[in-house]
């Protein structure tokens, strides 16, 4: 059985940072180990694989260059005056929910997470998500070992490669499609033709 990717919570107020916690408490494959406000950010937890930190003002946000633990913003405004350790990544916060798990759980896998706003998930008129980025061949490849209800490590034992890259796919692939579990990838993959019947 794979771990969950353990989250720590950072944010500007109490509201914000429960919001957050209840997200990913929602979200299968998270645990969620606490959380916090920035101005009481006092030592950095190195029993968590990721620190999502949540700010409106990105001025307010503590020096954390020297963390040995990946850091993935979500932050209004001007990025620019982040210090950021080569592990972290930004995001806005309008960013879509399947971003965000995406980005905690390429982070915790050790993958450098750079956001592209042409890649964007977006909403048509149907209330359907839509994605502009396709699939590569090996998320198709694994979409379709997801269908046939391979577990992560059966994949990774399948296409010999580690656990850490099939959890990437998987969460890539929930991503660019807009779906909220594996389940839903699976459902929206064989409505666009992508499973291998």
């Amino acid at each position: 059985m794979q771990l969950p990717t353990r989250v720590f919570i950072v944010a500007d107020t109490d509201a914000e940072a429960r919001k957050l916690v209840q997200f990913f408490r929602e979200s299968p494959g998270f645990a969620v180990l606490g959380f916090g406000l920035t101005d009481h950010l006092l030592q950095l937890r190195d029993d968590v694989d990721v620190i999502l930190i949540h700010s409106r003002e990105p001025g307010r946000i503590p020096a954390l260059s020297q963390a040995t633990v990946p850091i993935l913003y979500l932050i209004q405004g001007e990025t620019r005056t982040l210090r950021l350790n080569r592990a972290s990544a930004v995001l806005r916060q309008d960013a879509s929910p399947a971003q965000i798990r995406a980005a905690t759980a390429a982070l915790a896998a050790g993958l450098h997470v750079e956001s592209n706003s042409a890649t964007a998930l977006h909403s048509d008129d149907g209330g359907d998500f839509t994605f502009q980025e396709a699939l590569t061949d090996r998320e198709i490849g694994v979409l379709n070992l997801i269908a046939e209800g391979l577990t992560n490590p059966e994949i990774a034992r399948r296409l010999g490669i580690s656990r850490n890259t099939v959890k990437f796919h998987v969460s890539s692939i929930i991503a660019k499609l807009g779906a909220i579990s594996r389940t839903d990838a699976v459902t929206l993959g064989m409505k666009r033709g992508l499973i291998i019947v």
